[in-house]
């Protein structure tokens, strides 16, 4: 019986080859976009997920609501909080300390140096909580000597040649020896957290330069803790209030505005965009994700859509079919399993190609997503499964409507004609989904223009700081001999405009902290810290508007300048003058304003323009921004970097080279939003693709319907263009409400998107009217050739077998 069906469905796809075609590629193209959506959205959901205690581990977050800085969420937290927590609260089976190790940067072997990221000073608990796997150590020694490092598999090869050669051998950091005890096997790429190297923590606990993280008020590491149940976690965040009483205020701080919660583990790389001081390397936007599988769903809809409304067009041509089939004895079912099948042979069918279309489609997919997907991960037993249960749910849906309401037909009325109202209902029923698809197409195509005008305004505004023909090199701390020995040599070389001594290319270090007006114990703002000499800002072209630039004359502390946000933050009309006390580690410094620069954007345009304060402290400056002539061509330009390296090498030789470009530096912000970008334009190409793809095959259907009356209408007198008129309004209408429908859906989906940047553009009426005269444009284009064809067929042949 099975193969009955089988056949009988393969002969009438077949005799329809045309339209089996469209179905076929608009399933397969529609799956494949489903599937790599989903290969993604899978990977971004399952962040933290390996670690086997993930529902039980937590990460403290702060909430700092200071008066005229506002609400801020902050991943760092004080230095006594980890112990203090695990006294307080049974619940809490482990705790767990992370702090960038930032002074390391250059790891030495021997006679090799090696420039290091991602080095953590680490409780010993971290090799549980995190489920570090060690492929050489011991897991309760690895970071009990704080003589003692621990190495990631990749670093220890690049070190040591083996994870073998490793294990037991010194290197340098920061002046001091240390021993590695252990390799651990590099983590997965969907972990939060990236680290390298692990430092034990008692190395800072024992270290009199960092005296200053015993108090209470040194916010500078990440905690993060273990409960003996994920309930517990509502439990202690009822109590943090009474805690940070009994903690920071008995301590001498006035921190009563401060609060705390604690952060799931689960959560913390798709919902931290408000937290601020984040030590993670990846993090994700649940937003986007939430869009993506929509738009999975929809493209996979468009695409069912297409083959419903086929085979509704197509049903007309079957009633005759139905009718012989029910008068030789065919029953409901039986029909009803006919069509059905059908379904299921173009939706089988439909995944093996769509299979093909990922393997072409991933290494691109891969290359702008950092991604290293593979066609077997769609083969894995939990995925594998889905797809079938969607492989039968489209066969049903596709298959259904028609399957239902042709056998639903009764032979005296096949034979008779079929009533007037399941004609109308079926036409309603094709437009309605017509409607739908290009509601759909023309919704994303408004996302992209708005995405790509926000990008373009980026990319233009006029940021108050001048990055192009700008190159940051890092140097080593604390040298100013060296430094200003470099100056001279980059100097020479008449391409070379300016070279200053910062901590980084915008000129903040990136840290932020309290800075208190001189006559005030509680008037404070908080501020971003920067380094410079007095090169930076003219080098930058970023302009002093009140007060003076420091003073090249002068060597010795001076005191600080200011950007325009702080002296707004603090309502000083006349800054010059005016006194900061501020705590830089653990030395408190007193400093008069001695200038102001205008407001620059030191970050991304996502974020306002905050509070800033400089200082020039030449044993503070860790690098250089060189300024150059625009190179005239690729090869003078290359001929000029090298020049720039090798002088840095000559000068510091111990120190390995690494550079960043200015434009590189101001658009790296910016790279999740050009992917989006880039996303959203692949959406809309494959929905538009879809959507006029079954235009195309509805419109070709109804043609074949209307032969007759087309036939009639020539022969009447009507003209060419007018029966092409006749024959396109009713789908240009249709487009027409589609854009009426889908301008508010994407108007409401972009503002939700614009609300992550601080500096956005405006809306305006191109916006609104380009998307629907694409749609428009697009649909008349899809389906004019057809429409032109039948408007001049010639009526002797339209009307001769009637």
């Amino acid at each position: 019986m099975w193969l009955n069906y089988f056949k009988t469905a393969s002969r009438s796809l077949l005799r329809q080859r045309g339209y089996t075609l469209i179905n076929v590629s608009g399933l397969s193209v529609g799956f494949a976009a489903f599937i790599l959506i989903f290969l993604f959205v899978r990977r971004e959901v399952s962040f933290d997920r390996h670690i086997e205690k993930h529902q039980r581990i937590f990460r403290v977050v702060e909430i700092q609501n200071e008066p005229g800085v506002g609400e801020q969420h902050v991943a760092i937290t004080m230095g006594p909080l980890a112990d203090a927590l695990k006294r307080d609260f049974p619940q809490i089976t482990a705790v767990m300390r992370l702090m960038n190790a930032w002074n390391y940067s250059n790891v030495s072997i021997n006679d090799q140096v090696f420039r290091e990221n991602n080095m953590y000073y680490a409780d010993p608990s971290i090799i549980g909580m995190y489920g570090i796997e060690l492929l050489s150590g011991n897991p309760q020694k690895v970071l009990e000597d704080p003589h003692s490092v621990l190495l990631s598999e990749s670093v220890a090869e690049k070190f040591f040649g083996s994870v073998e050669g490793a294990s037991g051998k010194s290197l340098q950091l920061g002046g001091q020896s240390f021993r590695v005890s252990g390799v651990m096997k590099d983590l997965p790429e969907t972990s939060h957290l990236f680290f390298n190297i692990l430092i034990p923590f008692s190395v800072v606990e024992k270290n009199p330069d960092f005296e200053w993280l015993k108090g209470w008020g040194s916010n500078s590491l990440i905690t993060y803790v273990e409960l003996d149940n994920p309930a517990s976690a509502q439990e202690i965040n009822d109590q943090l209030d009474d805690f940070l009483q009994r903690h920071v205020m008995a301590d001498g701080k006035t921190w009563q505005y401060l609060e705390m919660y604690l952060q799931p583990m689960d959560e913390i790389y798709l919902h931290s965009g408000h937290i601020k001081f984040q030590d993670v390397t990846h993090s994700g936007n649940a937003e986007i994700i939430v869009i993506f599988i929509a738009v999975a769903f929809l493209i996979l809809l468009i695409a069912c859509v297409n083959f419903v409304n086929i085979s509704i067009a197509r049903s007309v041509k079957r009633f005759r079919e139905v009718g012989m089939r029910k008068v030789l004895g065919a029953g409901r079912q039986s029909l009803i399993f006919q069509f059905i099948s059908e379904s299921a042979i173009v939706t089988f069918i439909s995944v093996i190609i769509s299979l093909g279309l990922i393997q072409l489609v991933l290494p691109e997919m891969n290359t702008l997503l950092g991604t290293d997907f593979a066609l077997k991960s769609v083969f894995t037993p939990g995925f594998s499964l889905s797809l079938g249960i969607l492989f039968i749910i489209i066969s049903l849906i596709s298959g259904a409507y028609p399957a239902f309401y042709l056998s639903g037909l009764q032979p005296v009325d096949v034979f008779r004609g079929l009533p007037g109202a399941r004609r109308g209902r079926s036409a309603l029923l094709s437009k309605l989904l017509v409607t739908f698809q290009f509601t759909i197409s023309i919704a994303l195509i408004f996302c992209v223009i708005v995405i790509s005008r926000q990008i373009n305004f980026i990319r233009h505004k006029d940021l108050g700081i001048n990055y192009e023909d700008a190159l940051f090199v890092r140097l080593e701390r604390d040298n100013t001999f060296k430094m200003n020995t470099l100056k001279t040599i980059l100097l020479s070389n008449p391409e070379i405009l300016s070279v200053a001594a910062s901590t980084n290319i915008n000129g903040v270090a990136g840290n932020q902290g309290p800075a208190f007006v001189d006559d005030s114990a509680h008037t404070k703002i908080y501020v971003r810290y920067g380094y410079v000499d007095p090169v930076f800002f003219d080098a930058m072209k970023i302009p002093v508007i009140a007060g003076n630039n420091f003073d090249p004359s002068l060597s010795n502390y001076q005191g600080v300048i200011i950007n325009e946000a702080a002296a707004r933050s603090l309502g000083w009309d006349q800054p010059i003058g005016k006194r900061f006390r501020f705590e830089m580690e653990d030395t408190v410094r007193i400093a008069p304003v001695i200038g102001v620069v205008k407001d620059y954007h030191y970050y991304s345009l996502r974020s306002p323009i905050e509070p800033a304060l400089w200082a020039w402290i030449p044993e503070e400056l860790s690098g250089v921004v060189i300024k150059y002539r625009h190179p005239e061509n690729p090869d003078k330009k290359e001929n000029l970097m090298k020049f720039i390296e090798n002088s840095v090498k000559s000068v510091f030789p111990s120190t390995p080279y690494t550079s960043t470009e200015g434009t590189t530096f101001a658009l790296n912000s910016y790279q999740s939003d050009e992917v989006t970008y880039k996303l959203f334009i692949y959406f809309a190409a494959i929905s538009l693709f879809l959507s006029c793809l079954g235009l195309f095959g509805i419109t070709s259907l109804l043609i074949e319907q209307r032969t007759k009356v087309i036939g009639i209408r020539r022969v009447m007198g009507a003209s060419v263009k007018q029966m092409a008129a006749w024959l396109i309004k009713d789908y240009l209408l249709l487009v027409l409400l589609a854009g009426a429908l889908a301008l508010p859906l994407g108007y409401y989906i972009m503002s939700m998107q614009l609300e992550s940047f601080a500096y956005r553009i405006q809306f305006s009426s191109f916006y609104f009217i380009l998307p629907v005269a694409t749609g428009l444009v697009i649909a008349f284009g899809s389906i004019v050739a057809k429409i032109w064809q039948a408007a001049r067929v010639n009526p002797v042949e339209a009307l001769k077998y009637e």
